[in-house]
C-alpha cells in the first residue's frame, strides 16, 4: 500500500512540474532554419515516438493505452511504463 502511495505522489509530482511551455524551447537559433515540412507544428505530427523507443530498447511492443491530459499524451506499456514522448514520465505496478 506504502510503495502504491508513493507512486502516484512521484506521479503526480512529474506530471505537476514538467508543464515547460513547448514554445520556449523554440529558441531563435531555430527560428532561421526550416526543415522538411517547414513548420514545427508538421513536424511535430509526422515524428512517431512510439517506433523511436522500440528502437532504443525502452520498451517492447506498443503501448496498450494513452491518457490524454490537457496537451499531454502519456503512452503506457504492458510493463507499467509510461512515456511522454521520448520522456519516462512514470512507471504504474500492476
Amino acid at each position: 500500500m506504502n510503495s502504491k502511495l508513493l507512486a502516484a505522489a512521484l506521479l503526480a509530482l512529474t506530471l505537476a512540474t514538467a508543464g515547460a511551455d513547448p514554445a520556449s524551447a523554440w529558441n531563435a537559433s531555430d527560428r532561421g532554419h526550416r526543415h522538411g515540412s517547414g513548420t514545427r507544428a508538421a513536424r511535430h505530427e509526422s515524428h512517431n515516438y512510439i517506433i523511436e523507443r522500440q528502437q532504443a530498447g525502452q520498451v517492447s511492443g506498443v503501448p496498450i493505452s494513452r491518457r490524454i491530459i490537457g496537451s499531454r499524451e502519456i503512452d503506457i506499456y504492458r510493463d507499467g511504463s509510461m512515456f511522454e514522448k521520448n520522456n519516462l514520465v512514470g512507471y504504474s505496478k500492476k
